[in-house]
């Protein structure tokens, strides 16, 4: 499974600037599944959900690029000792429930992902794939759930 979730996600950091890529596609997948999350974010203020001006807002791309950097620091992180990462992941839940998310949210966070991925890697975005990345999804999610304490 990580080896798996590893080598596909290098296809995803061989695309030219990726972060930014991969953050517009997987925050427009957010934001069509559930509009209402656009208002959990700072950028919200500053325009209109999906538009492009949202897309060129300098806070929407910092933080588009954030995210896309986590997922890569997690996959890094795969391995035999996943103590440092389960530690990241709860830390990151706690800090994600202060700002207002929801257990809710991370099975759309989740289709978004993978929605995400399909979109990046094309036809090399197989079902084993798919399989790999809903399996480490599963235990990010739980593990960021953990963390929050709802």
């Amino acid at each position: 499974m990580a080896s798996t979730v590893i080598e596909s996600w290098k296809l995803v950091t061989a695309i030219d600037n990726y972060e930014e890529v991969a953050g517009k596609i997987l925050f427009t997948r957010i934001f069509t599944i559930a509009p209402e999350a656009y208002g959990l974010f700072s950028f919200s203020e500053d325009a209109e959900c999906l538009s492009e001006e949202m897309f060129e807002n300098p806070r929407f791309k910092k933080h588009a690029k954030g995210v896309v950097g986590t997922v890569n620091t997690a996959v890094g992180m795969l391995g035999p000792d996943l103590s440092p990462l389960v530690e990241i992941l709860k830390s990151l839940g706690k800090k994600h429930k202060a700002y207002g998310v929801l257990e809710a949210h991370y099975p759309v966070v989740g289709q978004a992902l993978i929605e995400t991925l399909d979109a990046a890697l094309g036809d090399k975005f197989t079902e084993d794939v798919k399989a790999a990345w809903l399996e480490i999804w599963g235990v990010i999610s739980s593990t960021m759930i953990a963390g929050a304490e709802y």
